[in-house]
């Protein structure tokens, strides 16, 4: 089953905007024919995030495990620290909401008893993102995630990260919202970031 790997890594010495950065990105994406997409962190532009498509979750671990790994990666480790990566299922990078301004990522860690009220509060909270955003909207469960442990991803289009903002605010203030996640108490962890894509301009993307 192909999988979405995203990882999070940190900037060393080089800025979200250098040329140095993305060329390296892109020369690594060419060789591992991946479709990754790069985005830089609103919320904390010494942070990147990269999107990309694995045939298999094993097919990944091979690569990391193999010699290459070391001589196609090895080159970025001047400008690159890495933090975490996770891994969902998805079929095609086109499901993700790429073409908007900001893609916000939601990782939420699930109650293990809360699992199925989660999936079904989820549903309504992607209806009335698509409703809000106008952009696509994507979820799915952590398939690395530890033994009995359950983590929730969610993938939005804004077309700013304000929009995201003022959006979540309202749902958490809304009168008639017990399908909302948040007022659920749903998950023990939580995690949201707003980003923008390396490949574009940031314009209107930051407030």
């Amino acid at each position: 089953m192909p999988v979405l790997e995203v990882t999070q890594l940190q900037l060393k010495g080089v800025t979200p905007s250098s040329p140095a950065l993305l060329e390296s990105l892109s020369i690594v994406r060419g060789i591992l024919k991946t479709q990754s997409e790069f985005y830089s962190c609103i919320d904390d532009p010494t942070l990147i995030f990269i999107l990309g498509l694995w045939p298999s979750l094993e097919a990944h671990a091979e690569f990391l495990s193999s010699t290459h790994a070391g001589e196609i990666l090895g080159p970025q480790e001047a400008m690159l620290e890495f933090r975490w990566a996770v891994h969902v299922g998805l079929n095609d990078m086109t499901a993700l909401p790429l073409e908007a301004p900001v893609l916000s990522l939601t990782r939420r860690t699930v109650n293990d008893g809360d699992v199925d009220a989660y999936k079904k509060a989820t549903t309504k909270e992607e209806q009335a993102i698509i409703s809000s955003s106008s952009h696509k909207v994507v979820s799915g469960w952590r398939l690395d995630a530890a033994e009995g442990s359950h983590e929730a991803l969610l993938f939005s289009g804004w077309t700013s990260a304000q929009a995201s903002a003022v959006f979540n605010a309202s749902r958490q203030t809304e009168m008639h919202c017990d399908d909302h996640v948040a007022t659920g108490g749903l998950y023990e962890t939580l995690e949201v970031h707003h980003a923008w894509n390396l490949e574009r301009s940031p314009t209107a993307t930051l407030h």
